[in-house]
């Protein structure tokens, strides 16, 4: 997927049936949904 793309287009990508399925597995994973991963990733160190 290329940097800046929607969640709902890297949810269906991924194989999720919607966002919120991804929101949650992804939470589950990282203890983060996907936007507060994006902006601690983003943020200058």
């Amino acid at each position: 997927m290329a940097p800046g793309s929607h969640s709902p287009s890297v949810a269906l990508a991924a194989g999720f049936a919607d966002q919120s399925h991804l929101t949650r597995a992804f939470k589950r994973h990282t203890g983060l949904t996907p936007d507060a991963y994006r902006r601690a990733r983003l943020r200058p160190m």
